[in-house]
C-alpha cells in the first residue's frame, strides 16, 4: 500500500501542474510600461585642476590643492575649450580644466497589467472559485471589503452567484532607479 501511494503522488503534481497551465496562456498580459514614480533628485559635483600631461585616453591633472589624479577619459569625449570643441589630443598642458557632472535619479514604476475572465463557481465572503475560459477551476482570497464590478453593480463576493461573468485585472509594479549623468568639461587653455 505504501508502495502504490508514493507513485500516485508524483502522478498528482504532474496532473496538476498540466491544468494550471492553461490558466497562464488565457490571461492577457499587456507589456510592460514604465511611468513616473515621484520626482527626479538632481546632484551636480564640480572638479578642477590644471592639465598636467594626455595619453591616448587618459589625463594626469593637478587640483587646487597640488595634488595630482589620473582620469580616464571616452575616445569620443570633447573639451569646451575657450569656446570651441577639442579632442583630448588637441589639450595643452597648463590648460584650466573644469568637469561638471550632473546625475539625475529618477524614481520610475516598471507597471505589468494581466486581465483575466472567468465565471463563477462558488463564492463565500472570503473565498471564490473562478472559472476560467479553459475550464479550469481557479480559486482567489478575498481582500475585507473588497468589491466586484458586475454588469455596471458593485458587489460584495458574498453577493456572487454561481454563473455570473467576471473580470479580474492584476497590476504588478516594480519600483526601478534610473541614472543618468552628464559630464560637461570646460577650460581655457595656456597663454
Amino acid at each position: 500500500m505504501k508502495r502504490a501511494a508514493s507513485r500516485a503522488w508524483p502522478c498528482f503534481v504532474l496532473v496538476s501542474a498540466a491544468l494550471s497551465l492553461p490558466a497562464l496562456a488565457a490571461a492577457q498580459t499587456t507589456p510592460q510600461e514604465r511611468v513616473p514614480g515621484g520626482p527626479a533628485k538632481v546632484k551636480k559635483v564640480q572638479v578642477k585642476g590644471e592639465l598636467v600631461v594626455t595619453g591616448s585616453d587618459w589625463l594626469i591633472a593637478k587640483d587646487t590643492a597640488g595634488r595630482y589624479t589620473v582620469y580616464a577619459i571616452k575616445k569620443d569625449r570633447k573639451f569646451l575649450i575657450d569656446g570651441a570643441e577639442k579632442t583630448l589630443a588637441q589639450l595643452q598642458p597648463g590648460t584650466m580644466l573644469t568637469a561638471t557632472a550632473t546625475t539625475t535619479e529618477t524614481p520610475m514604476v516598471n507597471r505589468t497589467t494581466t486581465i483575466t475572465d472567468g465565471t463563477v463557481f462558488w463564492a463565500s465572503a472570503t473565498s471564490i472559485i473562478v472559472t476560467l475560459p479553459e475550464g479550469v477551476n481557479k480559486q482567489y482570497a478575498v481582500p475585507a471589503g473588497f468589491k466586484f464590478d458586475v454588469d455596471g453593480k458593485k458587489l460584495d463576493a458574498v453577493q456572487l452567484r454561481q454563473g455570473m461573468k467576471l473580470s479580474g485585472t492584476k497590476i504588478v509594479e516594480e519600483p526601478v532607479m534610473v541614472i543618468t549623468q552628464d559630464v560637461v568639461i570646460t577650460g581655457t587653455a595656456p597663454k
